[in-house]
């Protein structure tokens, strides 16, 4: 239980820290962060470019594991756990959605939303059915044999965001959902995670736009690893920190201005006469011989060289490590039980 009455915490960070090491720099992309998030609230996660938003999603992902600090999820301590358990936790608690949608190609809808099933073990006709039913709930029951190629934008979102939801996770995290869709199909997008919301779904949010904070409960700013601010919606638009329309009206002028005198023009500087350049005495030349002409032989032919392979750029600061699939656990997947 946490201290906001009968409301039970679900996320509860104390002093999280990450920090890298860039040869003789330490980079600090997370200083010492206190959350509480409580159970199926709507919260946004906002700040400036290289302020710990990514960091700490990966953090409160299960993607990566803090410097030092504490990380309890939904009552457990995860902070010190191991890849593998990770991993676990990762495929039973959270559902992922990407802003690039992370689909496969070459599968359809419904194989798509299968995936973390998968490597749960879950038998072929139960992931199926609860494919099928999680692409329901996101009105795209029609579609579950199409393509990502098939599919419109806000289409592929809904089945990245079916795909999140098919393991009914104790949180919905969800990664700039709409950086890739037009401002319709994004508020389509956000109905959707509202309706879920409604549902009970608990959603954390990351986003960098004010109109789509505006749609959830609080607002946790970070800046420089830091939490800034936390604070509901209605105090956050209250006091104005939304998204800039206009340039700021500039002060009224000084009554009755004097205009200023006239100034007379400058006379023109009078051009300099031309004068014609003195004609200069041909030289005398000694006739040259005329060379003979010996033949050439072809130039060598050059061996072509490999060019030196380019160099690795090394990650920037506060990069997370990259996870191709946040659903697989390290190990072998268990074998399909429904076969």
């Amino acid at each position: 239980m946490s201290g906001n009455g009968h409301m039970e915490s679900i996320i509860v960070t104390r002093d999280l820290r990450k920090e890298y090491v860039m040869g003789t720099e330490t980079v600090h992309a997370l200083a010492g962060v206190d959350i509480e998030i409580l159970r199926n609230q709507y919260v946004s996660i906002m700040g400036p470019s290289g302020s710990g938003k990514s960091t700490l999603m990966n953090m409160i992902g299960c993607l990566d594991s803090p410097t030092s600090g504490e990380y309890v999820l939904n009552g457990q301590a995860v902070q010190d756990l191991s890849d593998d358990n990770l991993a676990r936790i990762r495929n039973r608690e959270i559902g992922f959605v990407f802003q690039t949608f992370n689909l496969l190609p070459r599968a359809t809808a419904l194989h798509n939303v299968e995936l973390p099933l998968i490597y749960a073990g879950v038998s072929s006709r139960d992931r199926q059915q609860r494919a099928a039913q999680a692409l329901e709930i996101v009105q795209l029951a029609d579609r579950m044999d199409h393509k990502p190629n098939e599919l419109s934008g806000g289409q592929r979102q809904r089945v990245a965001i079916a795909r999140a939801l098919v393991n009914d996770p104790s949180i919905l995290l969800a990664d700039e959902p709409t950086g890739n869709l037009d401002s319709s199909t994004s508020e389509e997008i956000m109905d959707v995670f509202d309706t879920l919301h409604e549902n009970g779904q608990t959603i954390i949010m990351v986003t960098h736009e004010y109109d789509i904070a505006a749609r959830s409960q609080r607002v946790i700013t970070l800046v420089d690893g830091k939490v800034e601010a936390q604070m509901s919606v209605d105090y956050y638009l209250a006091r104005g920190l939304k998204q800039p329309t206009a340039a700021p009206v500039a002060a009224d002028p000084p009554a009755s201005p004097q205009p200023e005198p006239a100034r007379a023009p400058e006379p023109a500087p009078a051009p300099e006469p031309e004068t014609a350049p003195e004609p200069t005495p041909p030289r005398e030349t000694a006739p040259s011989p005329s060379p003979e002409i010996a033949p050439t032989a072809p130039p060598p032919t050059a061996t072509p060289v490999d060019p030196a392979p380019a160099e690795a750029t090394p990650p920037a600061p506060g990069t997370p490590r990259p996870i191709s699939n946040p659903w697989a656990p390290p190990t072998t997947p268990p074998m399909d039980g429904g076969r």
